[in-house]
C-alpha cells in the first residue's frame, strides 16, 4: 500500500472520534521524518527528527521556524533550520490561503568533512478544515540555494485532533530529488 492511501485510510478511520474546530497559527510541532533521495544519489535514504513552530502575530501574520537532524546511509549527517514569517487570509469559514517567507540553512556531514549552503523559500498553499477533527493542507515551495541552485516541492498534510489544541500529523513532501513522509505531534496554543 502506498503512503498516500495509508495517510488517507488512516485518517477516514479516525474522523468520527472527536469533534473540534478553528484552525490556530501558533503551534509547537514534533515530527519523525522519512526520508528518500532519488537514484541520481544512488538510492540514499535516511530518517531524523524535526522540531517546528509557529507564532500568530496579529491574526493575519505569523513567524515561523523549523529545526531537522537527519541521518543518511553511509553516515550522512544533515542538519538543516528554518526562520520565516508569513500570512494567512480566509477565503471561507473552513478554507484558509496561506503564504510564507523564509530564510532556509542547511549543512550536510560526511566522515569530518561538511559543506553548507543557505537561501531563500516561498511558499504557497491552502488550509482546510474537515469537519471539527480533521484538517488538510497542500502547498507549493520554491527554494533557491545560494550554490545549490533552486528546487520546487509539493507537500501534503493532514492532522486529527483527539482535543482542542492537540493533534496528530501525518504529511508527504515531494520534491525533483527527495521524498520525505512525516509523523507526528502538535500543540496549539
Amino acid at each position: 500500500m502506498n503512503r498516500a492511501a495509508l495517510m488517507g485510510s488512516l485518517f477516514a478511520a479516525l474522523l468520527p472520534m472527536a469533534s473540534f474546530a478553528e484552525m490556530s497559527y501558533s503551534k509547537i510541532e514534533v515530527e519523525y521524518i522519512d526520508v528518500e533521495l532519488d537514484s541520481s544519489f544512488g538510492g540514499v535514504d535516511g530518517d531524523g527528527f524535526a522540531v517546528s513552530g509557529a507564532y500568530d502575530m496579529n491574526g493575519q501574520f505569523f513567524l515561523l521556524g523549523e529545526w531537522q537532524d537527519q541521518s543518511f546511509d553511509f553516515g550522512i549527517d544533515g542538519t538543516q533550520f528554518e526562520l520565516g514569517a508569513g500570512l494567512h487570509h480566509a477565503m471561507s469559514s473552513t478554507v484558509d490561503f496561506v503564504g510564507t517567507l523564509s530564510y532556509i540553512d542547511s549543512e550536510v556531514e560526511v566522515s569530518g568533512f561538511s559543506a553548507s549552503d543557505d537561501g531563500l523559500g516561498l511558499g504557497a498553499g491552502i488550509r482546510a478544515r474537515l469537519g471539527d477533527s480533521l484538517e488538510v493542507d497542500a502547498g507549493l515551495k520554491y527554494v533557491d540555494f545560494d550554490d545549490a541552485g533552486s528546487d520546487t516541492g509539493f507537500s501534503f498534510g493532514g492532522r486529527w485532533y483527539f482535543t482542542e489544541t492537540m493533534a496528530f500529523s501525518l504529511g508527504l513532501d515531494t520534491a525533483d530529488n527527495a521524498d520525505a513522509f512525516r509523523f507526528g505531534f502538535r500543540a496549539e496554543f
